[in-house]
């Protein structure tokens, strides 16, 4: 149950930047590439913080030695002690146990999202953004309940979450084009159907993180088959 709720969370989070491409063409790109060096810093910050403790001491500790003080470091080890406790309360909710990183893969999708508006644009990337935001989750649900039949290029994922995937997406896209027409494409049934698989299978092959791959996959699978009609 846990991994459904993050899920969701991710997918929630994710969602919360599509608004944004309805904002001036002029500044999308400097919003997303603050959003992503945001990210990449937050990474830094975090799973980096053991490195980042003990530079941090050792410069408290040559300030004080160049005033000619000791530093006492008991009362730092109680804010670390702290502040790990409260990761470990986060991370216990939002990463998988085989999962090493917090904030890497919100890092990998933030920066397809950048790479997809800057090389593709904002009607491509609408697509990315809903294939990975609504698809994952679904795939996650569908496969978690009904995941009997596993897929024969990756055993980790089933045929119930890929059909899963292409029917959320599917569906959420084509309904996004009818509230939205000027990101069609295309014909929008065609689109719509063409997000849904393309989604469902980078998201099914064993390769990178698909929080970077399926947004810039079907971004510009989207892009060019809009640019060659």
């Amino acid at each position: 149950m846990n991994e459904i709720y993050r899920k969701c969370y991710h997918s929630t989070a994710l969602l919360t930047l599509l608004p944004l491409l309805f904002w001036s063409d002029s500044v999308l790109p400097s919003v997303f590439a603050t959003i992503a060096a945001t990210a990449i810093v937050a990474h830094w910050y975090i799973d980096y913080r053991q490195i980042r403790r003990k530079k941090m001491d050792d410069a408290i500790e040559g300030m004080f030695e160049a005033f000619g003080e000791k530093y006492d470091k008991t009362s730092g080890k109680e804010l670390e002690k702290l502040e790990e406790d409260f990761y470990k309360a986060i991370v216990a909710q939002v990463i998988r146990k085989e999962e090493h990183s917090m904030v890497l893969p919100t890092v990998f999708c933030l920066c397809a999202f950048l790479f997809s508006l800057i090389f593709f644009g904002k009607f491509a990337l609408a697509f990315g953004i809903l294939a990975l935001g609504i698809g994952d989750t679904s795939a996650a649900i569908a496969g978690t309940y009904f995941g009997k039949n596993k897929i024969f290029w990756n055993k980790n994922k089933s045929w119930q979450g890929f059909l899963g995937f292409f029917a959320t997406v599917t569906i959420a896209s084509y309904l996004f084009m009818l509230a939205f027409p000027a990101f069609a494409l295309f014909n929008p049934i065609k689109q719509a159907l063409l997000v849904g698989f393309a989604g469902a299978l980078v998201e099914s092959l064993p390769i990178i993180d698909d929080n970077f791959s399926v947004p810039l996959a079907v971004s510009a699978i989207i892009y060019y088959i809009g640019a060659s009609i």
